[in-house]
């Protein structure tokens, strides 16, 4: 099982491919990250969820938060509206991405944390940040 899963689901066709945008970055998070720093998580995922035409999932942000104890995954749905994607080039895209994931994780370890359930995260946000810095490297145009 991978220490960070993103999943993507889009409201329609755009213009720039987030799907293939994403994976890269998963591929780095699982080059990179070897432990999820907490015992009571295997698993941080989070889910961008792009409105379009055909389906919207709400204004931007982090929402949907939700913590599986059982099944040891914290997750929460980050939305993008057309209006984010629209006017961004590639690597803006991929620049965004890559932050709002970060984000999304800010606040699984502030979730964790609240619930007073011990996480390092001086060692998460490193290897994050290294396949991030890695991830941001990549030219997309």
């Amino acid at each position: 099982m991978n220490i960070i899963s993103i999943g993507v689901q889009s409201g329609g066709p755009g213009k720039h491919n987030i799907g293939s945008i994403k994976v890269d970055l998963y591929k780095l998070f699982n080059k990179y990250c070897t432990s999820t720093y907490c015992e009571e998580v295997d698993q941080y995922s989070p889910v961008i969820r792009v409105n379009g035409k055909t389906s919207t999932f709400g204004d931007k942000g982090i929402t949907r938060l939700r913590f599986a104890k059982k099944r040891k995954t914290i997750t929460a749905d980050i939305q993008i509206p057309i209006s984010v994607c629209k006017p961004k080039s590639p690597n803006e895209i991929r620049d965004y991405i890559a932050d709002k994931v970060r984000d999304s994780i800010e606040v699984f370890v502030a979730r964790l944390k609240k619930d007073k359930i011990d996480v390092d995260d001086k060692k998460l946000f490193t290897e994050i940040d290294l396949a991030i810095k890695e991830f941001k490297a990549k030219n997309y145009e």
